[in-house]
């Protein structure tokens, strides 16, 4: 039986990257609107954590589904010299738009909409190799992932259609490894996790078959349904976020040339009141390079669960992740979406078209920045989120 999510929707940027721009952060959204979908940029204050709308309502030529998603991360970059490209996935339209960045001078221009009959979104997630030159993305109505190579001028063209072995699902997380090598996609019906390996020069998907978290004595007692995705510097180990209601909880798994290993429950304690739906790990740049904050964020579905961050602990050698300290967050309908950091700042996306930042303090809590929540008229539902520049 199919779980009932809202579709999730991700935005990929190579924009901004620019000496003129140096020491200034970005954040750019994928706004899912069914009437005519955009994206908006803002510069964050890397200080005061204020945003300020530099580009704000880019129409993408396409629709997106009005709904949002609590869920995946999608990030990553295309560039070729003093050219970037923005990929905005359009889930109402099952098409990926994109656009031309003049990094130097922040000048934007569409490029096109590009899809295929084979891939049918009403949900989905995208991302870029770390290289720029491959697109992935899940389209959770057709229940697959499309390949698409980048293009000098950023067009896409399509390389082809993947499933993954452990069967049809909506896909919802999505991620390559910072190596370039892997690809790795969440199936939440299965409890699962499946990896690909990449052709560096086709960008062809060779299935390495799946992790089953399902099987767990721990999955089969509280439950656990793959989510979110991050995954270390090395590209060695996978933190996958648990939707589960009944135990706060995050996943885990190692990553190897022939597939992954090792599929392992880590139940979280010091969550507070943040118990249900762990959706969304996001390694700080000393855990992702192997020891320290691990951050998970809670959506607040759930009976008597509120929306939140909680700070744990993590080890790549001690193979651990210990909660740590945890920060409810009240939303306008208490539900939260993504997260992401840079530097001492966390931005948190926050039901149903709100942004707010906050400062990590030492002791893992989170205090929010003077500015407080930022709404966007523009936007509809959980939306997604990229920061720029990749401070890890």
């Amino acid at each position: 039986m199919k779980m009932s999510f809202w579709v999730c929707i991700t935005v990929a940027v190579a924009a901004l990257l620019s000496n003129s721009f140096a020491g200034t952060a970005y954040v750019v959204t994928n706004n899912d609107n069914a009437g005519g979908n955009s994206a908006t940029i803002y510069s964050l204050n890397t200080t005061t954590g204020a945003l300020s709308p530099v580009v704000a309502d880019l129409p993408t030529g396409g629709f997106g589904n009005g709904g949002g998603y609590f869920a995946t991360v999608g990030t990553g970059a295309a560039v070729t010299g003093a050219i970037g490209c923005l990929f905005v996935n359009d889930t109402g339209s099952s098409d990926i738009a994109s656009f031309k960045v003049n990094l130097p001078t922040l000048s934007i221009t569409p490029v096109g909409n590009f899809s295929n009959a084979a891939l049918i979104a009403a949900g989905g997630s995208l991302v870029v190799t770390p290289n720029g030159k491959f697109v992935y993305a899940t389209y959770s109505n057709s229940e697959n992932i499309g390949a698409w190579t980048v293009n000098s001028d950023c067009s896409l063209t399509f390389q082809g259609v993947y499933q993954a072995s452990v069967g049809p699902d909506l896909y919802d997380g999505i991620k390559v490894t910072p190596n370039g090598k892997d690809l790795l996609v969440t199936a939440p019906d299965f409890g699962a996790v499946e990896q690909f390996s990449i052709d560096p020069t086709t960008g062809a998907l060779n299935d390495l078959g799946f992790a089953n978290f399902a099987s767990l004595s721990e999955c089969i007692s509280n439950g656990c349904y793959t989510a979110g995705i991050d995954i270390t510097a090395d590209s060695r180990v996978a933190i996958i976020g648990n939707y589960t209601l009944t135990a706060p909880s995050v996943l885990a798994a190692e990553i190897t040339p022939t597939g992954l290993t090792h599929a392992t429950y880590f139940s979280v304690a010091n969550t507070g009141s943040l118990t249900a739906n762990d959706n969304v790990p996001f390694l700080s740049a000393a855990a992702y390079r192997g020891s320290g904050p691990l951050y998970l964020g809670f959506s607040g579905i759930g009976s008597g669960s509120q929306p939140g961050v909680v700070t744990a602990t993590f080890s790549e050698t001690g193979k651990s992740i210990t909660g740590k300290a945890s920060t409810p967050i009240s939303s306008p309908v208490d539900y939260q979406g993504l997260i992401a950091a840079t530097g001492k700042l966390m931005v948190v996306s926050e039901w149903f078209n709100t942004l707010q930042v906050f400062t990590i303090n030492s002791n893992g809590t989170l205090t929010a920045t003077a500015q407080g929540p930022v709404s966007n008229a523009n936007a509809n539902g959980a939306y997604s989120f990229f920061i720029y520049p990749n401070t890890r």
